[in-house]
């Protein structure tokens, strides 16, 4: 037997392979790695439920990386990555170093995760049109959802993971849960589900949130979840909805128009108790706050009131004191006014007697008299005239009379 070196057995196996694989090949796997360094380098698996029965490499050439990965994540609506399952063309490749590989040429988008992911872009791209995808997004979710509607079924482990985890929280909180139940999977799931939605909606009085749970499983256990109807029944249900019928890698449309979304039942739980023991924490917090604010307000008061007392009290003091002085300099004033005022009223009465004294009426009294000519009181004999009618004021009456005579006093004296 010939002695071959590795180089020329691989050699030799390159050549049976390209002899015996001169075309392309549509293969499905899914993707158990991808790394990206320029070209693009994946391990393809094939699985039997989680058992994997085939294994290959495979690389993408940066010359058709670029535009393949492009145009994969414009129609698919996500990126080549691990856990994906894509339809591909490819050819078979041998290298004497680098061994068994996949040429992969091109990739059709619309295999991957199934047609559903097709049917659930174009779903969305209704609800949006519609404008009732966020609708149930815009409803505001409840400080303390207590009462809680679920959709599922009742041997769901989805379910008993969120009863268990509800009924055992930590905390002690009691919710109220009422189960709507439901088909989770299969053809019927979908009606299933509208109705106990429309159920949930009859009831909306009675409930502060309704969760969708189901659990784990493949993208193709989901499909019935990728569903226009109980999207659209989600959206104008009047209670906010909280889905949780998958893990991370599964966001279906349901996730999609939910007010809220958990990636399994027990988060929905954890979400649910977080929030009411959040509302708690709130409610802790205002009180101490409540209670801090008036203590400090209250000590803040007294202490205004005791300085406000204190210069108060100074101020009165200081107010009387001021008035006091001032109070004995105007009863100082007034009783100088008083004496002045005494002075002055007996010299108005000293006066006043020498003006009565000096009254012609009191003159008059005393015996005089006063003549007048002409209403003219005579003052000397030269103010009248032989034949001038005269009158005398007397205190008492007047006289009337015509002078027949008058006598000159010097010439009395001579």
């Amino acid at each position: 037997m010939k002695i071959l070196s590795l180089y020329e057995l691989n050699q030799l196996i390159r050549s049976v392979i390209d002899s015996a694989f001169p075309r392309t090949f549509l293969v499905t796997a899914e993707i158990a790695s991808c790394d990206v360094k320029n070209h693009c380098y994946l391990t393809l698996v094939d699985k039997e439920e989680e058992t994997i029965r085939a294994e290959i490499k495979a690389v993408i050439w940066a010359s058709a990386f670029k535009k393949m990965s492009a145009e994969f994540r414009r129609a698919a609506g996500i990126e080549l990555g691990k856990g994906i399952k894509i339809l591909f063309e490819a050819e078979v490749s041998f290298h004497e170093r680098y061994g068994l590989k996949l040429n992969i040429l091109n990739i059709d988008p619309s295999y991957t995760i199934g047609e559903l992911a097709v049917r659930r872009k174009e779903i969305l791209e209704r609800l949006t049109k519609e404008g009732i995808k966020d609708k149930n997004k815009e409803l505001g979710f409840p400080l303390v959802p207590q009462r809680i509607g679920i959709i599922s079924s009742a041997t769901a482990a989805g379910y008993e993971d969120l009863m268990n985890h509800l009924t055992h929280n930590p905390y002690g909180y009691k919710f109220s849960c009422k189960l709507y139940e439901a088909l989770m999977q299969g053809d019927r799931a979908e009606q299933s589900v509208v109705r106990a939605l429309e159920q949930c909606g009859r009831e909306a009085s009675n409930l502060d949130v309704v969760v969708i749970v189901r659990g784990g499983g493949g993208q193709a256990d989901l499909h019935c979840f990728d569903s226009y109807d109980i999207a659209k029944a989600i959206a104008y249900l009047p209670v906010p909805v909280i889905s949780g019928i998958g893990h991370e890698r599964d966001i279906t449309v349901v996730d999609e128009v939910s007010n809220l979304r958990a990636k399994t039942p027990t988060a929905v739980a954890d979400l649910i108790i977080t929030g009411v023991r959040n509302f708690e924490d709130m409610i802790d917090s205002l009180t101490h706050n409540l209670v801090h604010g008036t203590h400090k307000l209250a000590s803040n008061v007294r202490e205004k009131i005791s300085n406000l007392a204190g210069s108060f009290d100074g101020s009165v003091r200081r107010g009387l004191l001021d008035n006091f002085h001032r109070l004995k300099f105007f009863i100082k004033g007034l009783k100088y006014s008083s004496k002045l005022i005494k002075s002055e009223r007996e010299k108005l009465i000293s006066k006043e007697s020498n003006i009565n004294h000096l009254n012609p009426i009191n003159v008059l009294k005393r015996g005089y008299s006063i003549t007048y000519n002409n209403d003219r009181a005579v003052k000397s004999v030269s103010d009248v005239q032989i034949g001038d009618s005269m009158r005398t004021v007397l205190y008492e009456g007047e006289l009337m009379s015509k002078l027949e005579g008058k006598k000159n006093r010097r010439e009395n004296n001579e």
